[in-house]
């Protein structure tokens, strides 16, 4: 298992350190995982179809959006860009590959840095923090399917994404206890993914969330929070004082307890200037329920009332 590691401090002097690693596991003939951990995006793909489907739905669907690496982006640049990404990975059904078994697809979920993303050279040293009056920048966490991005805080992890999968409609619907659903036969069962033979462009669940600190976040596939449960999973991120330990640890947990599918993981932590941390940090709403109801990313928002048929 290779770790990539990588560290960007933003333009408002924001440091983020991070670490991400795949594994095909102990039963798969191959690996259908991808990920993208480089600034502003840190993003894992889960990828499902036959033979070479999954992996080249989750790849397509991050290669389509790895040019924007390295750049300031905002809301409009990344629907813009999901959009004709989950239009490529749509378009795979139609490419005269034999896919056998289901048409191929991919789940997706992680963080996007919105706003002023700095410069950082390849040591981790950075320019001056900004003192245009720019907006700080904020993480947008994206979830379709049932991959899913968690944040450690004061030692108290929460899950920031919804499961779209028949067994967590099931759980909120108090058919099943969280412990029933971790062995439930139809546990990998999703209702909501790119592709996979699904019409149209999916709706991709967001939310917005500070770029503040202390923070480390865990953005993975079902491939890790299948095999070991939540409370591993937070002693995991509190235990290991790197994200390249926190992601060796994980991987290895999710092996040890099986290894039943593919595995990936992306740690990011996130560090403040001293100069900019407050002597108390406001509530933090995403801590306050788990998960926050979602907004939608795509399909767009729909016109005003009234815009349409206007002369």
């Amino acid at each position: 298992m290779e770790i990539e590691t990588g560290t960007w401090t933003l333009a408002h002097g924001e440091t983020l350190r991070w670490a991400a690693a795949t594994d095909i596991g102990l039963k798969r003939a191959e690996n259908q995982d991808s990920f993208l951990a480089a600034p502003p995006f840190f993003l894992v793909a889960d990828g499902m179809g036959g033979h070479a489907g999954g992996k080249q739905a989750s790849a397509t669907l991050l290669g389509h959006i790895q040019p924007l690496t390295g750049t300031d982006v905002n809301l409009r640049v990344v629907r813009e860009s999901l959009e004709a990404a989950c239009e490529e990975v749509m378009g795979l059904v139609e490419a005269n590959i034999n896919y056998t078994i289901s048409p191929p697809g991919t789940t997706l979920t992680g963080l996007v840095v919105l706003g002023p993303l700095g410069e950082s050279a390849a040591d981790g040293s950075a320019s001056a923090p900004a003192t245009d009056g720019s907006e700080p920048a904020q993480f947008l966490v994206l979830n379709v399917g049932d991959s899913r991005t968690y944040v450690l805080r004061e030692g108290l992890l929460t899950r920031l994404t919804r499961d779209h999968s028949q067994v967590a409609e099931m759980v909120e619907a108090g058919m099943l206890t969280v412990e029933e659903a971790r062995v439930w036969p139809t546990r990998s069962v999703i209702t909501r993914a790119i592709g996979a033979g699904q019409a149209g462009l999916p709706q991709i669940d967001t939310w917005t969330y500070p770029v503040a600190s202390p923070r480390r976040f865990l953005v993975c596939s079902d491939g890790l929070h299948s095999m070991i449960d939540d409370g591993a999973i937070g002693r995991a991120l509190g235990d290991n004082p790197t994200p390249e330990a926190a992601v060796n640890a994980l991987v290895n947990l999710a092996l040890q307890a099986g290894g039943h599918d593919n595995v990936t993981a992306i740690v990011l932590d996130v560090t403040a200037p001293e100069s900019a941390l407050a002597p108390t940090e406001p509530a933090d709403p995403a801590l306050s329920e788990s998960p926050a109801p979602p907004n939608s990313l795509l399909p767009p928002p729909p016109p005003p009332p009234g815009s349409e048929g206007a002369r």
